[in-house]
């Protein structure tokens, strides 16, 4: 079993990213930037972000901007966890008492941050009545879960702040990624009193809401701009250059290219085909600059596990649905951009020092070559069904973008020609309506995806945990839960390593509760001007704090 760890795989990435860095990623005070060039930058997104209030974030955008205007315990940083509002912090000896000392640091009001709003945020996200979409992801601490399931107290919750600097954290057991959790947007501080003063509207406004990190929202015109300004009050202001920020919201991929082109945007991610073939030639001439390489994250097919009308209910349907998609030519003729994908967990995974995708054989590969249309047949015979009698199912797509559209009639030709069912495709209003649906299971099959919160296999399978709030297929599993719980603990990374591939094979290949699609390979572009940006597994979609412009 090779011993590679995770630099090697986005070395491309992290060499570029990491040029104009010293140290952990730091320029400092005396650094070469060029002062009389105005330190803005232009970037975009596909859309706009749903809510400021970190407890309820759910999606990309949101974690980006979040990320960007918040420090929480520790950082990311040139692919490394480093201390950001805790200067330090030890472990016991039985690995479930956690103690973080505070930075004296404070919020864009002026207001020092405290452990107690550390200790509000935690257990705000275990409250039922927040519903903080990725509650369950941190379980671990104990009392979380039956607080959020309504079966113990907010006291009983395992955080505490001990004085106004320091924060203890129980754990129900040993957690070896505990530390990577510290790095999640749920669990930044929160100001109590905020949140209290404006109830449920909190997080609609930026006015609303305090910045712990290298910016502020000045400005978020919904659906058409984010603007955010460097935090004078941030605890490490020096090293931030960067004056603004304009996240434009670009949903057309075409858009975002012909803004790239005429320098409108400074940064332009996830191309595809001819355009990035294009891309790679200026990149040659010093022009711009190419940032390539695998970004562990993952799309599928989500099938409603508990579907109302029942057909997704079934296995074998499910897997026949799996199997029924080419994905080789998925990537090539659809989305021409990224790699297909076989199994839950991206490259870019690492289970200790391994690389999990190079050891673990992608699951569905084993069963692909199977007849879906007698799949198809037995599992529809399994419901108390007709076979013979065609059936229809609706396809849910996330909005009405012409990309979007091109992958929905994709899916659909492809299980009507291959199956023979009629399937019906319906749209989102918009990203939040979708998300929205998803999670309050009213579709039947949708197209989703998730990118790592943290480097470790536990990311992509503690998503489909019985329960989970980011379950959103509404898999259930009594041996995937088991596999994936005892190896949330394991210290043996071999004994881990095998768990997370059996409860692979059960998730994929045996009950297809999702349909893998692809794994990302992450091919960004930046103007030659930017230095300093990085792309980072398990932080936001770009981090900017480091960012200058150099003309």
């Amino acid at each position: 079993m090779s011993k590679k760890r995770l630099l090697p795989v986005i070395l491309s990435v992290i060499l570029v990213l990491a040029t104009a860095l010293t140290g952990c990623g730091k320029k400092e005070s005396g650094d070469n930037t060029d002062k009389s060039a105005p330190q803005v930058i232009n970037v975009a997104t596909a859309q706009d972000i749903a809510s400021l209030d970190s407890t309820k974030i759910a999606d990309s955008s949101s974690n980006t901007i979040a990320q960007e205007t918040q420090d929480g315990l520790v950082r990311l940083e040139g692919g490394k966890i480093v201390p950001a509002g805790a200067e330090t912090w030890e472990t016991s000896e039985d690995g479930l008492t956690w103690t973080f000392h505070l930075r004296d640091y404070s919020y864009s009001d002026g207001t020092k941050v405290s452990a107690k709003d550390y200790e509000y945020a935690v257990k705000r996200v275990f409250d039922p009545v927040t519903a903080c979409p990725n509650a369950g992801i941190f379980y671990v601490i104990k009392g979380g879960q039956d607080f959020n399931t309504s079966k113990g107290s907010r006291e009983d919750v395992g955080v505490k702040a001990v004085d106004e600097k320091t924060l203890e954290f129980t754990l129900t057991q040993p957690t070896p990624y505990f530390i990577q959790l510290m790095n999640f947007v749920s669990l930044i501080p929160v100001r109590q009193d905020l949140v209290e003063k404006y109830g449920e509207a909190y997080g609609t406004d930026p006015a609303q809401v305090v910045y712990s990190g290298p910016f502020v929202v000045d400005q978020w015109v919904k659906g058409s701009k984010i603007v955010l300004k460097k935090n004078d009050k941030y605890w490490d202001a020096s090293n931030v250059k960067l004056d603004t920020v304009n996240i434009n919201i670009v949903a057309e991929e075409g858009t975002r290219q012909q803004l790239f082109d005429s320098k409108g945007l400074d940064l332009i991610q996830n191309v595809k085909g001819e355009y990035a073939q294009k891309l790679d030639g200026v990149a040659k001439t010093g022009e711009i600059t190419s940032l390539n390489g695998y970004y562990p994250s993952n799309g599928y097919i989500a099938f409603n596990n508990k579907d109302p009308q029942k057909i997704f209910t079934n296995a074998k349907v499910r897997l026949a649905f799996s199997i029924a998609i080419d994905r080789e030519g998925y990537v090539k003729n659809v989305t021409k951009k990224d790699q297909a994908a076989y199994g839950l967990v991206p490259y870019g995974t690492n289970n200790g020092d391994v690389i999990y995708r190079e050891a673990v054989e992608e699951p569905l590969k084993k069963v692909i070559s199977q007849d879906p249309k007698e799949l198809l047949k037995q599992g529809l015979t399994e419901l108390g069904l007709d076979p013979a009698k065609q059936i229809e199912v609706t396809f849910l797509q996330g909005n009405a973008n012409a990309d979007t559209k091109i992958r929905g009639e994709f899916y659909q030709s492809q299980w009507e020609e291959k199956l023979g069912v009629k399937v019906k495709i319906d749209t989102a209003s918009d990203g939040a309506t979708f998300n929205k649906m998803i999670m309050n299971g009213t579709y039947q099959v949708a197209q989703t995806g998730w990118g790592a919160d943290y480097n470790d296999p536990m990311t992509f399978m503690g998503l489909f945990l019985t329960g989970d709030g980011n379950n959103s297929a509404f898999f259930t599993n009594a041996e995937y839960d088991e596999l994936v719980k005892k190896a949330s603990v394991e210290p043996d990374m071999e004994k881990r390593l095998e768990m997370f591939k059996r409860a692979e094979e059960v998730l994929i290949a045996e009950e297809a509760g999702i349909a893998p699609l692809t794994f990302n390979v992450a091919t960004n572009y930046i103007q030659s001007y930017v230095k300093g940006l990085q792309i980072q597994a398990g932080g936001p979609a770009y981090e900017l704090k480091y960012v200058s412009i150099e003309k």
